[in-house]
C-alpha cells in the first residue's frame, strides 16, 4: 500500500494528507466522546473509525473533484488565449497564469520570453478535457488510504484499554506525538525548522484536545 502511495502522490501532499487526517482524528475523538457520553472503549472504536473512514472516502473524492477542476481551469485558459485576436491579451493571460511563482527567480525579460514561448505552445498543442483520469481516481485512493494509515495508531488504544476517557487521553497523546513527528518531518523538506514546525502543530493539536476537554469530551 506504501509503494502505491508514494507512486500517486509526492512527499508534500502526502505529508499534508496525514495532517488533515490526524487534526480530525483529533476533532473526531472530541465530537464522538461529547455525543456518547457512557459508552465503553469498543463503541468509541467504533464511532471514531467510522468517522476517520468517511473523512477518508470524502478527502479521496475531493481529491478527484479537484483535479478535475484544475483541468478545467487551464483549459479554459487556453480557450481565451486561443480567442483573442491580440497576442497581448493571450500574454496578459498566461502571465497571470505562471509568473507568481517566478517572480523572484527570473527577470521581467526572462518571463516575457517564457510567455511567448508558452502562448505558441497552447496554439498548437489540443485542447485538454476537462474529464475525469484513471490518474485522478487512483490518486483519490491514494489520499483515502494515507489518512487510514496516518490514523490508525489514533484509534488503537480504545481497542487495548477498557477504561473509555484513560483510552480518549491515550489517544490524544499518540496523536499529539505523531503530529510532532510529522511537523519535523515536513519542517526538514521545506528548510523551514524542524523543531519549530513540529511545536506549532503539537500545539494546533493540543488546542483542539483542550477544546473538547473544556466541553466535556
Amino acid at each position: 500500500m506504501w509503494s502505491f502511495i508514494r507512486r500517486r502522490l509526492d512527499p508534500v501532499d502526502r505529508l499534508g494528507e496525514m495532517l488533515f487526517g490526524l487534526i480530525m482524528a483529533l476533532g473526531f475523538t472530541g465530537a464522538v466522546r461529547l455525543g456518547r457520553e457512557e459508552a465503553d472503549s469498543r463503541a468509541l472504536f467504533t464511532g471514531i473509525l467510522g468517522c476517520n473512514l468517511a473523512w477518508a472516502v470524502v478527502d479521496g473524492v475531493m481529491y478527484a473533484l479537484a483535479e478535475i477542476f484544475e483541468r478545467g481551469r487551464k483549459a479554459r485558459i487556453v480557450r481565451l488565449a486561443r480567442a483573442t485576436a491580440s497576442d497581448d491579451v493571450a500574454l496578459d493571460l498566461i502571465a497571470g497564469e505562471v509568473d507568481a511563482p517566478l517572480l523572484e527567480l527570473t527577470t521581467p525579460e526572462e518571463r516575457a520570453q517564457l510567455h511567448r514561448w508558452v502562448l505558441q505552445i497552447v496554439r498548437r498543442r489540443p485542447l485538454p478535457a476537462a474529464r475525469l483520469h484513471r490518474d485522478d481516481v487512483l490518486g483519490g485512493a491514494a489520499v483515502a488510504c494515507v489518512i487510514v494509515l496516518a490514523t490508525l495508531p489514533v484509534i488503537v488504544p480504545y481497542l487495548v484499554v477498557a477504561n473509555p476517557v484513560l483510552a480518549v487521553r491515550l489517544s490524544n497523546l499518540v496523536a499529539l506525538a505523531l503530529l510532532f513527528g510529522l511537523g519535523m518531518r515536513w519542517g526538514s523538506l521545506v528548510g523551514a525548522g524542524p523543531f519549530r514546525v513540529g511545536c506549532g502543530l503539537t500545539l494546533v493539536g493540543l488546542v483542539l484536545v483542550l477544546i473538547t476537554i473544556v466541553l466535556g469530551g
